[in-house]
């Protein structure tokens, strides 16, 4: 006959596995729990000697909106932009200029006819005064900035605002050629979010004489 001891003794063996088990498990949290009080306390501790108070503690809230107000804003302007890009992996260089463009009464192209044939010049070899005379028309700091000017356009937004009207212009010779390159002429904002985008992408891509 089997031993009825043993099977108790089994039983008290799983037990005292279990109850050890169970003991290292709530020292564990304990140690977990503990640990992670002092490394808060420390990590405020330590903060503290960052508090600002007073006008100070207003112009760092005042900062601190600002920009997560402007990170927030790029990402949408960029999520927009996004759809322009995929122009830019066609051959964009090699675009043909037609004379004439078909559209039909939605404004839809239904066809193109007349390549126009036309020798470039280098801009080497242009009269200086002819670049002058286009750069004071169009874009005086064209060399200055890096594909949008921006006191350009907020000057222009400042007149059209006072005129209530559209009486000048801010964009640059690089987003009128972004424009011409890759997108329409509508007068929308979603199309000038991605001009602006494209303008920078061509600033990084040509150089100010190729533009």
């Amino acid at each position: 006959m089997d031993n009825p001891s043993k099977p108790r003794r089994r039983r008290g063996r799983i037990a005292s596995a279990l109850l050890a088990v169970d003991a290292w498990l709530d020292t564990s949290l304990y140690e977990i729990g503990f640990k992670a009080r002092e490394f808060w306390e420390a990590a405020t501790i330590f903060s503290r000697r960052f508090r600002v108070q007073g006008w100070r503690r207003a112009i760092v809230e005042v900062l601190s909106e600002g920009f997560t107000m402007g990170a927030s804003g790029f990402v949408v302007l960029l999520a927009l932009a996004m759809p322009a890009f995929d122009i830019t992996t066609g051959d964009w260089r090699n675009q043909g200029d037609f004379a004439v463009t078909f559209l039909d009464r939605y404004g839809n192209e239904i066809g193109q006819r007349g390549i126009i044939q036309r020798d470039s010049v280098p801009v080497d070899e242009m009269p200086d005064i002819v670049i002058k005379a286009v750069l004071a028309t169009e874009d005086r700091r064209f060399f200055d900035h890096y594909g949008i000017d921006v006191l350009g356009l907020s000057r222009a937004i400042f007149e059209n605002v006072r005129a209530n009207s559209v009486v000048q212009g801010g964009s640059s010779i690089t987003q009128q050629l972004a424009k011409n390159l890759f997108l329409s002429n509508e007068r929308t904002l979603e199309r000038k979010i991605k001009e602006a985008f494209l303008s920078l992408w061509l600033e990084a891509n040509l150089s100010k004489k190729e533009i």
